[in-house]
């Protein structure tokens, strides 16, 4: 009995260690197939029939090559992105305190002027821009356009590499979007991304308000303001200007048909001109139309109106709620400002306005805005 107990164990053993083989041979790869292609894991997945690590699936298909189109533009776009650092003094109480700053900006022309944010030289005393080969020049403000966050400055030189200027009128979103700058003041960086949205508007921080911004993931960071947001062919489509505070991921570029345009007027004539109705404004809502009674709880209500202006001169008056805008709704302040901004001077545009219990149509020929309005 014992010895047939004996074998008995002993055979049990050896088809329990059979079976072991067996089944580590179909599980444990299994198990670690499972890992490798975990989101959690950070290294790339390697495929241990090749030994070659994998690149991480993106959505987009990047050949790691020379000839890559990252490298590509990189190496194109590079030498007409230059740095731009700027001096100026704030007042500190009693005492006026140097500040320097540290931005982009792209080559335009062939004999030095440049395009970059109107944010990065305002207020400044000194302008340096240090080219991509490294040399150094003294710059001078052109001019500035706050309304669109874009302004040109001069350098004394020749035979630069001018950025080929692409067509932005016809991006469509998921396109290539590599961000080319100065960020942190480090020198020339490259980013990339996609084109995440068309046509946004933003607020600065002035409460300015700019429309039909580029919105990309290409990381724009500070320093970045002023450089150029490029296509795959190498072509300029936007120049860099806001980041969304408080979220990864979300920056915004000028694009480069009304960026340039702006550049074209700053450079004839020192300026660039916008319409203008000579108003100002604010939103209605229903907690103001609540409490001053107003006959409606939308649109764009009369805070003041500027003698002599366009506004003015056709009848609009104090306490006017616009509600509506060649017959298209306005519900906010913002909305009119918007849809002002898309005009051109001469302009005669339909207000539709609520005043009391009226409701008027009044035709108002837009003009150019004062400097300094």
């Amino acid at each position: 009995m014992g010895k047939y107990s004996r074998f008995y164990f002993f055979f049990l053993a050896v088809v329990i260690a059979i079976l072991g083989v067996i089944l580590g041979g179909t599980v444990f790869p299994q198990y670690a197939v499972k890992q490798a292609v975990s989101p959690e894991v950070v290294s790339p997945p390697t495929d241990t029939s090749t030994g070659i690590s994998q690149p991480k699936e993106t959505g987009i298909r990047i050949v790691e090559t020379e000839e890559s189109v990252y490298v590509r533009v990189a190496e194109s776009v590079g030498p007409s992105v230059v740095n731009v650092n700027t001096k100026t003094r704030i007042q500190f109480f009693f005492q006026a305190i140097p500040q320097e700053g540290a931005a982009s900006g792209v080559i335009i022309t062939r004999d030095g002027y440049i395009l970059t944010n109107n944010h990065v030289v305002e207020g400044a005393q000194q302008i340096k821009v240090t080219l991509a080969d490294g040399r150094a020049f003294d710059a001078k403000i052109v001019g500035r356009d706050p309304y669109t966050d874009v302004a040109v400055i001069k350098i004394e030189a020749t035979d630069l590499p001018a950025a080929k200027l692409g067509d932005s009128t016809n991006l469509k979103i998921g396109q290539i979007a590599i961000a080319i700058g100065n960020p942190f003041g480090l020198g020339k960086t490259v980013t990339a991304g996609i084109i995440s949205a068309l046509n946004r508007t933003i607020t600065t921080e002035r409460g300015t308000i700019i429309e039909g911004l580029i919105q990309t993931d290409a990381p724009i960071n500070p320093g970045n303001s002023g450089g150029a947001l490029v296509n795959s062919a190498g072509e300029v489509i936007g120049i860099n200007t806001a980041i969304y505070q408080g979220a990864q991921g979300i920056g915004f570029a000028i694009p480069i048909h009304l960026a340039k345009s702006i550049a074209d007027q700053i450079i004839s004539k020192g300026y660039a001109s916008h319409p203008w109705m000579g108003v100002y404004l604010d939103t209605v809502d229903a907690q103001m139309s609540a409490y001053y009674r107003l006959p409606v709880d939308y649109g764009a209500i009369i805070m003041d109106v500027v003698r002599n202006g366009p506004a003015d001169k056709a009848g609009v008056k104090r306490g006017d709620i616009i509600i509506e805008f060649n017959g298209e709704k306005i519900t906010t302040a913002d909305d009119l400002v918007v849809r002002v901004m898309r005009c051109k001077v001469g302009d005669r545009v339909r207000l539709g306005i609520a005043r009391g219990d009226e409701r008027l149509t009044i035709e108002v020929t837009l003009e150019e805005r004062p400097r300094g309005e």
